[in-house]
Formats: structure tokens, sequence, C-alpha cells
């Protein structure tokens, strides 16, 4: 008689780098035997990522821990990520751990490479390899750093191993992703530079870059490299507006965005680009937005994701939302749907 299989579900919410991080716990547990779970077989374990950007993330996450507890009874379901568990933590059989645990155990464990799972991005030979934890950067509207102000980043050593290894595997493109990869210590460019020398891989794709780490040394690299870097960058600007981007606390002007950006534009051919945008920013009037509005226009984004505001516990901008006079939510809505309306048209519903 052969002994039942140990199984496992994972469920991700937010960003690649929670991706990144549920695809390496996955690994942690094929290297114990597990399987993943089928819609016939008992659950053993179920681990989930949560996220808690906006208050919507948040409750998504949550309430997915609380419909897993009612359908998987005798499964023990491990938490992690960003939510606030303080709201479930009632729940018999889910067991909650820190981001910082997280990270301690991934590095412990030494599990950087996930061979055998296939996400949504790595099925189409994408590997996700996050090279950065951390921020300690504190914009007025982000709870991250509340949940995760360690910093970590990946040895250039380690990371150049990992994407050799995941070349032999099949992989012909990595996404390099990270919570702020501003904060990356080893140099951001030298890393690319050093992958770029001492891997094949045909394609590097980034997550995100902020827009300090736009410099001529990136832009250089493009040059050198046209047909091994990924034409397709988004840069999160957040807003068009000097004064909402102050209240924000974030490192740059307007000013800034068009000189780095311009610098890409002019050098780099058929270059596509993407952001992300907030809108109604405590404090946001028509004409800060309306500053937003035409830079994306000026710029060209060929996809932009808009964000209405969430105030998030504990920030400085929910202290401003608090203390401002509220925008409509017809109007958060239209003004949303503007922005969204520059994207390509591929785009627009995403």
């Amino acid at each position: 008689m052969s002994l039942a299989k140990k199984t496992f579900l994972t469920f991700n919410f937010g960003c690649r780098v929670n991706a990144a991080e549920t695809n390496q716990w996955s690994q942690i547990l094929i290297n114990q035997s597990f399987l993943p779970a089928t819609p016939t077989t008992p659950v053993n374990i179920i681990l989930v990522n949560t996220c808690s950007i906006t208050k919507k993330g948040e409750k998504e996450s949550l309430n997915k821990i609380k419909s897993l507890s009612v359908k998987y009874p005798k499964a023990k379901i491990y938490a992690t990520g960003c939510a606030d568990f303080t709201k479930i933590n009632q729940l018999k059989n889910v067991y909650f751990f820190t981001n910082q645990d997280k990270e301690k155990l991934l590095r412990q464990l030494n599990s950087l490479y996930t061979r055998q799972i296939k996400d949504k991005f790595s099925r189409t030979k994408r590997f996700l390899l996050k090279i950065q934890s951390g921020c300690t950067q504190y914009c007025s509207y982000c709870i991250v750093p509340f949940k995760r102000n360690y910093l970590y980043s990946l040895p250039i050593n380690q990371a150049v191993n990992t994407v050799n290894q995941a070349i032999k595997d099949g992989y012909q493109e990595i996404i390099i992703t990270g919570v702020n990869i501003e904060q990356y210590q080893y140099k951001f460019n030298s890393l690319i530079q050093e992958i770029l020398n001492k891997t094949s891989i045909k394609l590097i794709s980034f997550g995100s870059i902020p827009i300090n780490c736009i410099d001529k040394n990136l832009i250089k690299l493009y040059q050198n490299y046209p047909d091994r870097l990924s034409k397709f960058i988004h840069i999160p600007i957040q807003s068009g507006s000097d004064k909402i981007l102050k209240l924000m606390n974030r490192p740059y002007t307007k000013k800034d965005i068009i000189k780095k950006i311009y610098d890409l534009q002019s050098t780099i051919n058929d270059l596509k680009l993407g952001t992300d945008i907030i809108v109604g920013f405590p404090g946001e009037t028509q004409a800060d937005f309306n500053q937003t509005l035409k830079l994306c226009h000026q710029i060209g984004f060929s996809k932009i994701h808009t964000f209405i505001f969430s105030p998030r516990p504990g920030t400085k901008a929910r202290i401003l939302f608090e203390n401002s006079s509220k925008i409509s939510k017809e109007t958060l809505k239209y003004r949303s749907l503007q922005i969204r309306k520059l994207s390509s048209p591929k785009f627009q519903s995403s």
C-alpha cells in the first residue's frame, strides 16, 4: 500500500516580489517531497502571501485566508506578507509569520532558485529574479516601509549563478524585481553589467525602475546591449505635480522626470514606457491633476496603472486625508478614466 503524498497550495497577492517569494516557498516544499495539490487531492499545507498596498488588496488577502480556513479545516495555513493579521488571528488552523521572518528563512534555506515552479511568468520562459527586499524611503502614502523596513540585497555573484541555473533549465528571459531597487546596495547598473557579461540570458526585463535609477550608466548599457535589454520600462512616477510629489515624499521633481525620460527616449529606439499614477492624493486640486494628465500625455506612456488613493494606517498621508477636503467618488473615477485613456488601446482595460 502506497503512502498518501503530502500536498500544498499557494496563493499570492500583490507585486512580483511577492510572486518571487511564493515561488521560492513552493520550491522548498517540493524539495521536502510535497506535491502541488489538485482539485481531487487533500491539502496538507497552504501558503498565502498577502498585500496591503491598498485597502481593497488587504481585504481580498484576508478574505481569502478566512475562506481557505473554512474550506480546508484540516490543512495548516501559513499566512505572511504585509496584511494586518490582527483582524483574523482567532482562526484556529492559521499560523502567521512576518515578512522579516520570511526573508530570514528563505536565506537560511538558500532557496534562490525555483526550478520546478511554473507561475504566470515562468510559463513563458520568464524567470523572476528578486534582487532586493525592504524599503526605508517612507513615501507618505505607502505602508510598505512599516512592513518591510529591513534592507537586503542579493550579492551580484549569487544573482549571476542563479541566472545561469535558469538558463540551463530553458529560461530565456529574467525579470529583475525588488521592493525598492533604488536601495540595491551593490549598484544596480553593476549587477546588470555582470549578468550581461557572465551569462547568455537572451533578455533582461525589469519589474519597475525608479526614476532615480535612470542615469548615463543605464543608458550606456542600453546602447551597448540593445537586443538583450527589454524595450519596455515601467517607471512609477505617481504624479506630475511638484506640490503633490513633495507631499508624497517622492525624491524627485517633474523636471527630473522629464529630463530622465527624455534621455531614455532620445537614446533607445522603439522604447515603450509604463507608469503608476495615484489619483486623488490628499490636497490634489483639479490644477494638480491637470499637470499629471499633461505630463502623461507629453511622455506618451504605453501603459498606465491608475490607483485611487487609499489611506493606509500609520502613514503621513492618512493624516493628510483626515484633515483635507474629500474628492467625490465620481470625480476620482473620472480622473482615473482620463489617465487610463492615455494608455495604448490594448492596455486601457488593464
